[in-house]
């Protein structure tokens, strides 16, 4: 099918009583030629918009928004075609029905599929739905294992609510006092998420804490976009070592990998092995922060550890039960790793 307005044109000549033939001589084209668009089979030219508009009375602006759409439609069916991938099962790749209530995203026609996979596209500022599959893609770097549909419109959410935020200067230096603070919060047993979002901004740093969609394995994200940093943080985590080792695994991305994520987000996800050497490099960086490697050393075999006043017990026992050395299920680890309730 080559235009969408030749089969409403057909209907409306119906209703008027309009023949073939005379319709055809007084839009100054063949009846085969008309009857060719009234069937869809080519395309409709300017002119014969205008001059079908000038008899019928329909505005040109509708015939384009028709033929438009159309041709939106068919690009968009074409390229999926390419990846194998029909229009029903790319919208829902992105839990399309969630995306009103968890996201607020709202749909212009939620019956038509087409319309959908429109709306989608445009949330996430793209034009071509194989933007997303493409395997050097410079929106972001993905893990091999994610739905990677349920990412980039994670991180497109996690984006709109941080260029809302306001931001002071940021220089690396900040970066020892966020380490600070959150080893305070933590003594404190406390995750204010408002506090820590005002912290970070108050500190040059986007933060943004934001649940994902069901399906989807990331633990957070960082980039730069304005030159300044930014982190992403879903709430995959309850406990509150968990929670704080996943914002520094970011913050160490923050200080070496700043020009790194000026070209693509950088994702970390959970409980994944394959992970860059840039994603461990942030895990021992963050391991660190927890506990200084040289106090972990000296007291981790020391049954009294935990009472050692240089460290922060929740972040203690969160290094202890990765190195196995307790079980993540031990009354310690239980008892000092808190669940926690967000203010």
């Amino acid at each position: 099918m080559m235009n969408k307005f030749g089969p409403i044109l057909k209907d409306f000549l119906e209703y008027e009583g309009i023949g073939v033939k005379e319709f055809a001589s007084r839009i100054d084209t063949s009846p085969k030629n008309l009857i060719d668009i009234l069937n869809g089979n080519i395309e409709i030219s300017q002119n014969m918009i205008y001059n079908i508009s000038f008899i019928t009375g329909i505005p040109v602006s509708y015939i384009e928004n028709v033929e438009n759409n159309f041709k939106l439609d068919k690009k968009i069916d074409d390229l999926l075609k390419e990846e194998n991938i029909n229009i029903r099962d790319y919208i829902n790749r992105f839990h399309y029905k969630e995306l009103a209530k968890e996201y607020g995203i709202s749909f212009t026609n939620d019956r038509n599929d087409y319309s959908i996979a429109k709306d989608i596209l445009k949330y996430l500022r793209i034009s071509n739905p194989k933007s997303l599959y493409k395997e050097n893609n410079s929106i972001f770097y993905k893990s091999k294992n994610d739905k990677v549909e349920l990412l980039a419109i994670w991180l497109e959410k996690c984006y709109r609510i941080a260029k809302e935020q306001q931001i002071k200067e940021y220089t690396k230096e900040n970066i020892e006092t966020l380490v600070t603070f959150i080893k305070e919060e933590a003594l404190k047993n406390e995750l204010d998420e408002r506090k820590l979002i005002h912290k970070f901004n108050e500190n040059g740093i986007y933060l943004v804490i934001q649940d994902d969609l069901k399906g989807s394995k990331i633990r957070g994200a960082f980039k730069v976009f304005n030159d300044k940093p930014a982190i992403y943080l879903t709430k995959k985590h309850k406990r509150i070592a968990d929670i704080y080792f996943a914002l520094l695994h970011e913050l160490a991305h923050c200080k070496s990998d700043f020009n790194r994520a000026k070209s693509g987000s950088m994702v970390s996800y959970l409980d994944e092995n394959d992970s860059a050497i840039y994603e461990k490099e942030a895990d021992a960086k963050a391991f660190n922060w927890l506990v200084e490697n040289t106090i972990y050393d000296e007291i981790k075999e020391n049954k009294d550890c935990i009472l050692d006043k240089r460290v922060v017990p929740a972040f203690l026992v969160y290094r202890m039960a990765y190195d196995k050395i307790i079980s993540y299920s031990s009354k310690l680890y239980q008892k000092y790793n808190i669940v926690i309730r967000d203010k």
